[in-house]
């Protein structure tokens, strides 16, 4: 009777550290207390191979990899499928994250210029309306021809210089302004398939404000949209472009010297011809494109009074 007693206990003992250790496992695994709960990871896309500047980054060229939350870079993309040939606007090598900035999406914040220039390639800003930035369609990644309009002063040399340099025709010829003429315009393409590294996100788009009216007045919500004048333009290019554009743009006030012109990119991929321009000035649109001159009109002196 006593040994029967002693193997119920020690059989009631056994079941008890079994049930005690089950409940530490299944606690462990839940990531109850005292447990280690399983860390969720984040969808990623890397590339699988070396990405240039300006490079299609297609589905073929990356793939998804699962990494810890804190290792992620940037706004990642979570598939392949959500690249479909964007450029990439800076160098990714074999084997890193390619993030939505990488391919000029989601930009908000610090944008690395420095990071997206080419061998010998130098940043330079310049200033576009609402009209001269084709109302701010611009991307990153865009490729620009920039048109220069400019007013300039006619100028003719003067009667002393002819008369000296008739004498001595080594002598420097002196010029004076035309007396009676304004500034004439001429208009020019001065750059071509300029990459742009940057457009002045906070004036890309102008957001809604809603404006809850005060208690007791009336009416619903109003809706006050930012009015968007100006954004900065940043492109690559040579210290000579950006003489050219500092001469066009020598105040920051100025505005419409410079018009912005995006390109098809793989025109110079397919070899298609730089297009070469005249320019336009008064006189080319007589001559080439037949604007007639308008006649000067004299009217009749009136008789004098009698």
């Amino acid at each position: 009777m006593k040994r029967s007693n002693r193997l119920v206990i020690l059989v009631g003992v056994l079941l008890a550290v079994l049930a005690f250790v089950g409940i530490v496992i299944l606690l462990n695994t839940a990531g109850g207390p005292g447990g280690k709960p399983e860390a969720v990871k984040t969808n990623v896309l890397v590339a699988t191979e070396q990405i240039d500047i300006g490079e299609e980054v297609t589905p073929d060229k990356v793939e998804v990899a699962e990494v810890e939350p804190g290792d992620v870079i940037g706004q990642p993309f979570g598939s392949t499928s959500q690249v479909s040939g964007q450029r990439a606007i800076y160098a990714i090598p074999q084997g890193s994250q390619v993030p939505k900035d990488a391919l000029g999406l989601g930009i908000i914040g610090n944008v690395c210029i420095e990071c997206q220039l080419l061998p010998g390639e130098k940043a330079i800003a310049f200033q576009v309306d609402r009209v001269t930035g084709l109302n701010f369609l611009v991307q990153t990644g865009d490729h620009l021809d920039i048109v220069l309009a400019q007013g300039v002063a006619p100028l003719q040399e003067t009667q002393q210089s002819i008369d000296a340099r008739a004498a001595d025709p080594d002598l420097q010829p002196r010029f004076e302004v035309v007396a009676g003429v304004n500034n004439v315009r001429t208009v020019k393409t001065i750059l071509t398939d300029k990459r742009v590294l940057y457009v002045s996100a906070t004036n890309i788009r102008s957001t809604a404000v809603q404006a809850t009216p005060s208690p007791g007045q009336g009416g619903g919500n109003q809706a006050a949209a930012a009015q968007i004048d100006t954004v900065i333009i940043v492109i690559a290019g040579s210290d000579q472009d950006a003489e050219l554009i500092k001469f066009a743009q020598t105040d920051t006030n100025e505005l419409g010297f410079l018009t912005a012109i995006i390109r098809r990119v793989k025109d110079v991929e397919e070899g298609v011809p730089e297009e070469v321009t005249t320019g336009i000035t008064l006189k080319l649109l007589i001559d080439e494109y037949d604007v007639p001159i308008p006649n000067i009109v004299v009217l009749p002196l009136p008789s004098p009074a009698p």
